[in-house]
Protein backbone atom coordinates (compact mmCIF):
# COMPACT_ATOMS: atom_id res chain seq x y z
CA UNK A 1 0.00 0.00 0.00
CA UNK A 2 2.76 2.39 0.90
CA UNK A 3 4.51 1.80 -2.44
CA UNK A 4 1.26 2.45 -4.33
CA UNK A 5 0.71 5.68 -2.43
CA UNK A 6 4.24 6.86 -3.21
CA UNK A 7 3.82 6.03 -6.92
CA UNK A 8 0.50 7.89 -7.03
CA UNK A 9 2.07 10.93 -5.37
CA UNK A 10 4.97 10.93 -7.83
CA UNK A 11 2.57 10.63 -10.76
CA UNK A 12 0.50 13.59 -9.50
CA UNK A 13 3.64 15.70 -9.08
CA UNK A 14 4.73 14.88 -12.62
CA UNK A 15 1.30 15.78 -13.97
CA UNK A 16 1.24 19.07 -12.09
CA UNK A 17 4.74 19.96 -13.39
CA UNK A 18 3.65 19.24 -16.97
CA UNK A 19 0.56 21.42 -16.63
CA UNK A 20 2.63 24.24 -15.09
CA UNK A 21 5.25 24.11 -17.88
CA UNK A 22 2.54 24.09 -20.56
CA UNK A 23 0.85 27.11 -18.98
CA UNK A 24 4.14 28.99 -18.76
CA UNK A 25 4.89 28.17 -22.37
CA UNK A 26 1.55 29.55 -23.51
CA UNK A 27 2.02 32.69 -21.43
CA UNK A 28 5.48 33.33 -22.93
CA UNK A 29 4.17 32.94 -26.50
CA UNK A 30 1.27 35.29 -25.91
CA UNK A 31 3.59 38.02 -24.66
CA UNK A 32 6.21 37.59 -27.42
CA UNK A 33 6.33 40.49 -29.94
CA UNK A 34 4.91 39.75 -33.38
CA UNK A 35 7.48 39.73 -36.21
CA UNK A 36 7.50 42.90 -38.28
CA UNK A 37 6.48 42.46 -41.92
CA UNK A 38 9.29 42.99 -44.40
CA UNK A 39 8.99 46.28 -46.34
CA UNK A 40 7.74 45.84 -49.90
CA UNK A 41 10.02 46.73 -52.78
CA UNK A 42 9.26 50.11 -54.38
CA UNK A 43 7.86 49.57 -57.86
CA UNK A 44 7.71 52.04 -60.76
CA UNK A 45 6.18 51.28 -64.16
CA UNK A 46 6.25 53.47 -67.28
CA UNK A 47 3.59 53.18 -70.00
CA UNK A 48 3.76 55.24 -73.21
CA UNK A 49 0.90 56.22 -75.53
CA UNK A 50 2.52 57.40 -78.77
CA UNK A 51 -0.84 58.29 -80.33
CA UNK A 52 -1.73 60.70 -77.54
CA UNK A 53 1.93 61.68 -77.00
CA UNK A 54 1.62 61.04 -73.27
CA UNK A 55 3.18 58.72 -70.71
CA UNK A 56 2.06 57.45 -67.31
CA UNK A 57 4.48 56.66 -64.47
CA UNK A 58 2.80 54.42 -61.89
CA UNK A 59 4.28 54.16 -58.39
CA UNK A 60 3.49 51.33 -55.95
CA UNK A 61 4.73 50.23 -52.51
CA UNK A 62 5.94 53.70 -51.52
CA UNK A 63 5.53 54.70 -47.86
CA UNK A 64 2.03 55.97 -47.14
CA UNK A 65 1.69 59.67 -47.95
CA UNK A 66 5.34 59.93 -49.03
CA UNK A 67 6.50 62.89 -51.12
CA UNK A 68 7.07 61.89 -54.76
CA UNK A 69 9.02 63.90 -57.35
CA UNK A 70 9.74 63.09 -60.98
CA UNK A 71 13.00 64.86 -61.82
CA UNK A 72 14.76 65.26 -65.15
CA UNK A 73 17.91 63.21 -64.52
CA UNK A 74 20.46 65.47 -66.24
CA UNK A 75 22.79 68.18 -65.00
CA UNK A 76 20.67 70.96 -63.47
CA UNK A 77 17.48 69.05 -64.24
CA UNK A 78 14.30 70.27 -62.56
CA UNK A 79 11.31 68.44 -61.10
CA UNK A 80 8.72 67.91 -63.85
CA UNK A 81 5.93 66.89 -61.48
CA UNK A 82 5.37 66.36 -57.76
CA UNK A 83 2.70 64.55 -55.76
CA UNK A 84 1.92 62.75 -52.50
CA UNK A 85 1.42 58.99 -52.38
CA UNK A 86 -1.95 57.82 -51.08
CA UNK A 87 -2.41 55.72 -47.93
CA UNK A 88 -1.61 52.59 -49.93
CA UNK A 89 1.66 54.08 -51.19
CA UNK A 90 0.50 54.46 -54.80
CA UNK A 91 0.28 57.31 -57.31
CA UNK A 92 0.15 57.69 -61.09
CA UNK A 93 1.82 60.60 -62.89
CA UNK A 94 0.78 61.65 -66.39
CA UNK A 95 3.33 63.54 -68.48
CA UNK A 96 3.47 64.79 -72.08
CA UNK A 97 6.06 63.42 -74.47
CA UNK A 98 8.26 66.21 -75.83
CA UNK A 99 8.86 66.52 -79.56
CA UNK A 100 12.52 65.95 -80.39
CA UNK A 101 13.60 65.43 -76.78
CA UNK A 102 13.98 62.16 -74.86
CA UNK A 103 13.24 62.62 -71.16
CA UNK A 104 15.50 60.68 -68.79
CA UNK A 105 13.86 60.76 -65.37
CA UNK A 106 14.35 59.62 -61.81
CA UNK A 107 11.75 59.22 -59.09
CA UNK A 108 12.68 60.73 -55.72
CA UNK A 109 10.72 59.40 -52.74
CA UNK A 110 10.88 61.10 -49.33
CA UNK A 111 9.20 59.98 -46.13
CA UNK A 112 10.27 61.68 -42.92
CA UNK A 113 14.06 61.50 -42.67
CA UNK A 114 14.38 58.69 -45.22
CA UNK A 115 14.60 58.95 -49.00
CA UNK A 116 15.05 56.70 -52.00
CA UNK A 117 15.55 57.09 -55.76
CA UNK A 118 14.54 55.03 -58.78
CA UNK A 119 16.56 55.92 -61.88
CA UNK A 120 16.63 54.94 -65.56
CA UNK A 121 13.05 55.95 -66.29
CA UNK A 122 12.91 57.01 -69.95
CA UNK A 123 10.15 58.74 -71.89
CA UNK A 124 10.85 58.61 -75.64
CA UNK A 125 10.85 61.73 -77.78
CA UNK A 126 7.66 62.49 -79.65
CA UNK A 127 7.83 62.98 -83.39
CA UNK A 128 8.58 66.49 -84.64
CA UNK A 129 5.46 66.70 -86.77
CA UNK A 130 5.84 70.10 -88.48
CA UNK A 131 7.86 70.67 -91.65
CA UNK A 132 10.07 73.73 -92.10
CA UNK A 133 7.44 75.29 -94.38
CA UNK A 134 4.63 74.67 -91.87
CA UNK A 135 6.72 76.22 -89.10
CA UNK A 136 7.54 79.34 -91.12
CA UNK A 137 3.92 79.87 -92.20
CA UNK A 138 2.50 79.12 -88.74
CA UNK A 139 4.88 81.42 -86.86
CA UNK A 140 4.35 84.33 -89.26
CA UNK A 141 0.57 84.00 -89.18
CA UNK A 142 0.15 85.54 -85.73
CA UNK A 143 1.80 87.73 -83.14
CA UNK A 144 2.34 85.53 -80.09
CA UNK A 145 1.61 86.43 -76.45
CA UNK A 146 3.43 84.50 -73.72
CA UNK A 147 1.60 82.32 -71.19
CA UNK A 148 3.71 82.65 -68.03
CA UNK A 149 1.60 80.21 -65.99
CA UNK A 150 2.37 77.30 -68.31
CA UNK A 151 5.92 78.22 -69.30
CA UNK A 152 8.70 76.70 -67.23
CA UNK A 153 12.42 76.00 -66.95
CA UNK A 154 13.04 72.25 -67.04
CA UNK A 155 16.86 72.41 -67.13
CA UNK A 156 18.49 75.30 -65.29
CA UNK A 157 20.80 77.62 -67.26
CA UNK A 158 24.42 78.49 -66.54
CA UNK A 159 24.08 82.25 -67.01
CA UNK A 160 23.83 84.95 -64.34
CA UNK A 161 20.91 86.49 -66.25
CA UNK A 162 17.55 86.30 -64.43
CA UNK A 163 15.96 83.96 -66.97
CA UNK A 164 13.43 82.74 -64.41
CA UNK A 165 11.86 86.21 -64.66
CA UNK A 166 11.98 86.02 -68.47
CA UNK A 167 10.20 82.64 -68.47
CA UNK A 168 7.75 82.93 -65.56
CA UNK A 169 7.02 86.64 -65.06
CA UNK A 170 7.72 88.78 -68.12
CA UNK A 171 4.75 89.36 -70.42
CA UNK A 172 6.39 88.75 -73.81
CA UNK A 173 5.33 89.27 -77.41
CA UNK A 174 7.10 87.36 -80.21
CA UNK A 175 6.62 88.56 -83.79
CA UNK A 176 8.14 86.50 -86.61
CA UNK A 177 8.33 88.87 -89.57
CA UNK A 178 9.25 88.29 -93.24
CA UNK A 179 12.88 88.42 -94.34
CA UNK A 180 14.00 86.74 -91.07
CA UNK A 181 13.19 89.82 -88.96
CA UNK A 182 12.17 89.23 -85.34
CA UNK A 183 10.41 91.78 -83.12
CA UNK A 184 10.61 91.16 -79.36
CA UNK A 185 8.51 93.19 -76.92
CA UNK A 186 8.04 93.06 -73.14
CA UNK A 187 5.07 94.91 -71.62
CA UNK A 188 5.37 93.83 -67.96
CA UNK A 189 6.95 94.16 -65.39
CA UNK A 190 8.90 96.67 -67.53
CA UNK A 191 8.59 98.13 -71.02
CA UNK A 192 11.08 96.85 -73.57
CA UNK A 193 11.26 96.48 -77.32
CA UNK A 194 13.98 95.15 -79.58
CA UNK A 195 12.84 95.22 -83.25
CA UNK A 196 16.15 94.21 -84.83
CA UNK A 197 16.28 90.51 -83.99
CA UNK A 198 16.69 87.63 -86.47
CA UNK A 199 15.08 84.20 -86.77
CA UNK A 200 15.54 81.16 -88.97
CA UNK A 201 14.24 77.62 -89.45
CA UNK A 202 16.34 74.62 -90.47
CA UNK A 203 15.67 70.90 -90.08
CA UNK A 204 12.50 71.61 -88.04
CA UNK A 205 14.43 73.70 -85.49
CA UNK A 206 14.03 77.43 -84.87
CA UNK A 207 16.86 79.78 -83.92
CA UNK A 208 16.19 83.30 -82.59
CA UNK A 209 18.74 86.09 -82.02
CA UNK A 210 17.31 88.91 -79.94
CA UNK A 211 18.17 91.12 -77.00
CA UNK A 212 16.96 91.67 -73.44
CA UNK A 213 17.81 94.74 -71.31
CA UNK A 214 20.92 92.96 -69.97
CA UNK A 215 22.28 92.12 -73.41
CA UNK A 216 21.98 89.59 -76.26
CA UNK A 217 19.84 86.48 -75.85
CA UNK A 218 20.04 83.49 -78.17
CA UNK A 219 17.26 80.88 -78.33
CA UNK A 220 18.78 77.88 -80.05
CA UNK A 221 17.60 74.54 -81.43
CA UNK A 222 13.97 75.33 -80.58
CA UNK A 223 11.71 72.31 -81.07
CA UNK A 224 8.13 73.22 -81.93
CA UNK A 225 5.78 71.23 -79.71
CA UNK A 226 2.46 72.75 -80.76
CA UNK A 227 1.60 75.17 -83.57
CA UNK A 228 -2.09 75.92 -84.20
CA UNK A 229 -4.31 78.91 -84.86
CA UNK A 230 -4.58 79.50 -81.12
CA UNK A 231 -1.41 78.14 -79.52
CA UNK A 232 2.35 77.84 -79.98
CA UNK A 233 4.70 75.91 -77.68
CA UNK A 234 8.47 75.62 -78.16
CA UNK A 235 11.20 73.80 -76.25
CA UNK A 236 14.27 76.01 -76.59
CA UNK A 237 17.89 76.02 -75.41
CA UNK A 238 19.19 79.17 -73.71
CA UNK A 239 22.65 79.38 -72.11
CA UNK A 240 22.85 75.68 -71.27
CA UNK A 241 19.27 75.60 -70.02
CA UNK A 242 16.11 74.16 -71.49
CA UNK A 243 12.96 76.29 -71.44
CA UNK A 244 9.41 75.27 -72.33
CA UNK A 245 7.81 78.49 -73.64
CA UNK A 246 4.05 78.65 -74.18
CA UNK A 247 2.19 81.29 -76.22
CA UNK A 248 -1.31 82.14 -77.42
CA UNK A 249 -2.10 83.95 -80.64
CA UNK A 250 -3.01 87.64 -80.47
Amino acid sequence: MQKKAIRSLLWMQALLCTIFLFACSNEDNSNAPLPKPEPKELKVQVAVDTKANTATVSVANAPAEASLSLVLDVNRGKALDQATADKNGTHTFKLPLLAGYEQKLKLVVKSGATSAEVKNLTLPAAEEQYSDEQIVQGLQKHKWLSDQKRSRIIVDHTSTNPYDMFVNKAVKHFEFLPNSKFNFTVTSPLQWNFPNGKWSVKNKRVDIDTQIPLGPMLLRNSRIQTLTEKEMVMLTEVDGGLFLLCFTSE
